[in-house]
């Protein structure tokens, strides 16, 4: 897509731009006059400043609650609420790097474990044990899956009871799978070598 913008002098000397799009798909050329233009970018403007002055409001109004809360209160209630809001923010501080912590380790414990560490969010909590319970009940659950897809897939694969090792011929076994060679080799190791030439 090209854009092109051109201005022109007209005989009064006044200004006249034009935007020009061109799309390559089917060369249609669209032109945009100098107050198109400057109404679109002024609507986007005008969209962007209303949402900024709509979060700022919230703060505003935030804060106007809490200066009113403030003003109703006495000197000890001020200094008792004040203590609490910073025991509270220290609080959550302290339970953002214990999770941060957790997860480094849960990460950890889940590739030891050879699970991928991208499930941790599964399994991390701010509390330890309860971390670990999850890891644990993560570890049971995904190796009972594979174990029951290891199963289901070697019950479909198992050579079928109608044909006999006997019936294999060269020109059936040069057609099989490796997969299915190589569970002739384990079952019947001189057929295999027989059919090929070992």
């Amino acid at each position: 897509m090209n854009n092109e913008t051109t201005i022109t002098t007209n005989e009064s000397g006044a200004e006249n731009t034009t935007a020009t799009e061109t799309t390559n798909t089917n060369d249609t050329v669209k032109t945009f006059t100098l107050e198109e233009v400057q109404k679109m970018i002024q609507s986007e403007t005008d969209k962007r400043v209303t949402q900024a002055l709509k979060t700022a409001e919230l703060k505003n109004n935030k804060k106007v609650k809490e200066a009113e809360k403030l003003a109703t209160m006495s000197a000890t209630e001020k200094y008792e609420y004040e203590l609490q809001q910073r025991e509270q923010a220290i609080a959550d501080k302290e339970r953002e790097l214990t999770l941060a912590e957790n997860k480094a380790a849960a990460a950890s414990i889940l590739a030891d474990k050879g699970i991928s560490a991208t499930l941790v969010d599964l399994v991390v909590t701010d509390n330890a044990d309860t971390m670990h319970e999850n890891i644990d009940k993560l570890d049971k659950a995904f190796k009972a899956s594979v174990k029951t897809e290891v199963e289901k897939r070697l019950a479909s694969n198992a050579p079928k009871s109608g044909l006999s090792n006997n019936t294999i011929t060269k020109e059936s076994f040069s057609k099989m799978s490796l997969k299915d060679a190589q569970n002739l080799y384990k079952t019947n190791p001189e057929l295999y070598k027989k059919l090929s030439g070992s």
